[in-house]
């Protein structure tokens, strides 16, 4: 399963929202930014970290990308990589024993 695979889906369920799929996703001009979900729940470091920044780089500014993982490391590195690259991190949440979600904000 590729990176596109599992982020391919607005959390919000409105069909006038573009989905994000392997090929550069679609602008569309709404007044709410757009959150997306990317799962890497079962990856080991640093694959949730490097597959966070490729998400990123594939949605708009003002756009939150929600990543769900288990890696404890990342507890660290994302939220690290997300204040040196300028995006805001809004949430940050433990979701079970060892697994967490975090939100970033884009830059």
């Amino acid at each position: 399963m590729s990176l596109f695979d599992r982020f391919i889906k607005p959390l919000v369920d409105r069909p006038d929202l573009p989905h994000l799929a392997a090929s550069a996703p679609t602008a569309v001009a709404t007044a709410e930014p757009r959150r997306y979900r990317l799962d890497t729940l079962g990856q080991v470091c640093p694959f949730p970290l490097v597959e966070a920044k490729q998400a990123i780089a594939q949605i708009d500014s003002g756009d939150e990308l929600v990543i769900d993982f288990d890696c404890t490391q990342a507890t660290d590195s994302i939220p690290n990589w997300a204040a040196s690259a300028g995006h805001e991190v809004t949430e940050f949440n433990a979701t079970g024993d060892a697994s967490w979600t975090i939100t970033v904000k884009k830059a």
